[in-house]
């Protein structure tokens, strides 16, 4: 699947001016009057310039100028103008070596009892089974969140050190689930080394919803732009857990976590059982696409001044005006 995005969309209005340009091209034409006399056939451009141009073949193609020209003259703004908006093409492609963020939420809900163990001791069995699933020359790297974000371990390559740092992970009392951050904070870490061509991808796993921090479009944006996948991760049965012994079921965004893997490319994956989580994270593991971009402002510039080019070229052969 190719998706189109643009760096600067608001210049995209200026579209909206197409219909004034075609109105004006069409006055023109029926109130000015000229004085040059229009060649329209081949043999008349041959007998003025005293030899052949684009020869007869052609003529068909270029014979009604005034529609012609209005083409080339749309065609070179509209170019002009998608260029100025910073178009970029996305598609899916192969890629050899991944890195990895790990993007844990250990707010009070990752307690509830729905699971044989709690929802973040799961998890962290999970995660540690997903370390010695990678292959390739892939770092990884550790966020939990609550209401607040943690780096608990830079993308590193020692998966020793990774799953002492998982194992170590614990329930962070702050209030609120804050997803918005977490991409953030996960995308930063993954965009530090510009010189790294291997894939980005960050692996978030929450079963609550964001009720705090960066608001989750603008997050997902932020990552977006860094070309980095997120694949989401849900954790929860449908009927939920109770907390601490009580009444008190947490409620899992589904429609966001699809949301948020949808734009980036990933995929969103539902953890009702630790077992049906391993193989998540396993299935994450082996993945081998990535979203690939491609900016194409220059080929769009580049088309559009040879079709200027062309204009200047016909309006001086086929339809030159001999005064």
């Amino acid at each position: 699947m190719v998706e189109v995005t643009f760096t600067n969309p608001v210049y995209l209005w200026t579209l909206l001016l197409i219909p004034f340009i075609i109105l004006t091209h069409i006055l023109t034409l029926k109130y000015i009057k000229t004085a040059a006399l229009k060649f329209s056939n081949f043999e008349a451009i041959e007998r003025v310039s005293k030899g052949k141009f684009l020869g007869k073949s052609y003529k068909r193609l270029f014979r009604n100028k005034n529609i012609f020209l209005l083409f080339l003259r749309l065609m070179v703004y509209i170019l002009l103008i998608l260029s100025v908006t910073g178009t970029t093409l996305w598609y899916t492609g192969k890629a050899s070596d991944f890195d990895f963020i790990l993007a844990i939420d250990t707010s009070t809900s990752m307690l509830a009892d729905d699971f044989d163990v709690t929802r973040l001791e799961a998890a962290k069995e999970s995660a540690i089974v997903f370390v010695d699933s990678v292959v390739g020359q892939s770092d990884i790297g550790v966020v939990s969140f609550a209401s607040t974000v943690f780096i608990d371990k830079e993308p590193t390559a020692d998966k020793r050190e990774v799953k002492e740092i998982i194992n170590q992970l614990n329930i962070k009392e702050s209030g609120g689930t804050n997803v918005g951050d977490a991409l953030i904070i996960s995308s930063n870490l993954l965009a530090g080394d510009e010189s790294s061509q291997k894939s980005k991808v960050i692996v978030l796993l929450t079963d609550g919803q964001s009720n705090i921090g960066t608001p989750i479009d603008i997050a997902v944006d932020y990552a977006k732009t860094r070309e980095i996948i997120v694949h989401t991760i849900g954790i929860g049965t449908e009927e939920g857990g109770k907390l601490f012994g009580l009444d008190i079921l947490s409620k899992l965004d589904e429609e966001s976590l699809k949301e948020i893997a949808s734009q980036t490319n990933g995929r969103y994956f539902r953890a009702e059982s630790k077992d049906t989580l391993e193989n998540t994270f396993k299935e994450i593991a082996s993945f081998t696409e990535r979203s690939i971009s491609l900016n194409i402002t220059w080929i769009l510039l580049i088309t559009a001044l040879i079709l200027l080019a062309l204009e200047w070229v016909l309006i001086h052969t086929i339809y030159r005006i001999v005064p």
